[in-house]
Order: structure tokens, then sequence, then C-alpha cells
């Protein structure tokens, strides 16, 4: 598993300099729980920066079901891709909490990248980091079955969530409903195959919560399954 800190954010590493005139142009949103950031077709026009709250990307099946794209955490970036190719939002960001944003236009994130050519070598990184993770969630999602996968997108939740301890425990905070929406499942098969987990041995179950107790054993289980390595994004260091 290679746990990658600042997998979404660009930002943090910039120089100091660049950094203070970043916040100088942008602006402070605040947004309620259930509230948009943008929504699916808006054309793109700003790039934002969680800096309180949590934030997900979605969709919605024909039958209304949500479907979760991806999570963002405090200090993560997200709205560079349209703010980079000019085209429609293909996501909905919505607020999942109370949150907090620092928002840029995209004419002024344009002018200080004019300024600071160092800004596209930052992004760049932080594109090639997704690209890797993007490819390893995309060979999941079309060669393992759904147990393997739960296992999978379990581990990875524990390093990039969790606080592990010196005997590779964990424990994290999530709902069945919550993985279902991330794995595109119904909840009943996630609660299914969470429940062959912990009769496994691999996890426990708890209200709201799921314990792991050895978190290398799960990885000698499931995370060779498929060539690529598990990428996640680290937050560890930032709590």
């Amino acid at each position: 598993m290679r746990a990658i800190p600042h997998l979404h954010d660009f930002i943090s590493e910039l120089p100091d300099p660049v950094q203070r005139e970043y916040e100088r142009l942008g602006t402070v949103r605040k947004l309620a729980r259930g509230e948009a950031a943008y929504r699916k077709d808006d054309p793109p026009l700003e790039l934002f920066r969680l800096l309180e709250g949590g934030i997900k990307l979605c969709n919605y099946s024909l039958h209304g079901a949500e479907i979760i794209m991806g999570e963002f955490r405090p200090g993560d970036c997200f709205g560079e891709m349209g703010i980079i190719d000019g085209l429609p939002r293909v996501s909905h960001a919505i607020a999942s909490k109370d949150s907090r944003l620092s928002v840029i236009s995209k004419q002024n994130f344009d002018r200080l990248c004019d300024r600071y050519p160092e800004i596209y070598r930052q992004l760049n990184l932080m594109l090639c980091r997704r690209v890797r993770f993007l490819y390893a969630l995309n060979e999941e999602s079309i060669s393992l079955k759904l147990h393997v996968r739960l296992a999978r997108v379990l581990r990875r939740l524990a390093y990039s969530h969790g606080r592990i301890s010196d005997d590779h425990e964990s424990l994290i905070e999530i709902s069945h409903e919550e993985l279902s929406n991330m794995l595109g499942a119904s909840r009943q098969s996630v609660s299914k195959e969470l429940k062959l987990l912990e009769r496994e041995g691999d996890i426990e179950l708890r209200y709201g919560k799921i314990f792991f107790k050895d978190l290398d054993e799960l990885g000698k289980k499931y995370e060779t399954a498929i060539g690529l390595e598990q990428v996640t994004p680290s937050y560890q260091n930032d709590e």
C-alpha cells in the first residue's frame, strides 16, 4: 500500500510567496451540508480548495441511486480538470458536512499560473498521482468480484482515514450505505460481504464503524489480487 500525502493537493508544496498570492486572489465560501460547490454540466468557472468539512463528488443512476466518485478532506483541491480543459463539470460536488472552501476564479488562476510557472509543475504532479490512483480503481472495477473490491476499499480507507497501531490495528467510521455508494453496489450486497469478512476474521463490525484486527494480514490476502500496487491519499499527518 502506497499512502501518498497531498495526493489531491498541489498548493501546499508551492513556495510560500505563491501560496500567499493564491490566497490573496481567492475568496472564502461557506457551504452547509448538502449544498453544492457545483453541479454536473455547470461551466468550469472556479477552482476549489477545501479548508474545513468534507466534499463528495457524486453522480446519480437513472433510478436516483447516488454513486460516489470521490471524497475530499481539508487541504484537498478539486475542480481543476474543467479549469484546464474548459469542458463542463462531469459530476456534482456536494458538501458532506458544513464546509469552508477557498475559491479562485479561472481568470485569477490563469493569471497566477502565467506569473508563477511552478504552479504547473505541482499541478501536473498531483494529476499524475490521481491517474495512478484511478488506473488501480479502474482495474479493480473490471476484474475483481465485490468481496475483493470491498476488502481493498476498506484497507485503503484504513490507511488514509484511520490511525494504525503498532499491532497493525485500525478503526474507521463509515456506514454500509456509504460503502455501497462508493462501490456502486446494493447496500444488501455490501452488508453480506462485510459479514463474510467478519466471519473470516479480517474485521469486526461495530455501530457505524469497522475495526481492523490486522491490516498486514488483510493486505497479504487482497493487496496482490491484481498487479498494480494500491495507492491511497494519506491524511494522518494532517490530523
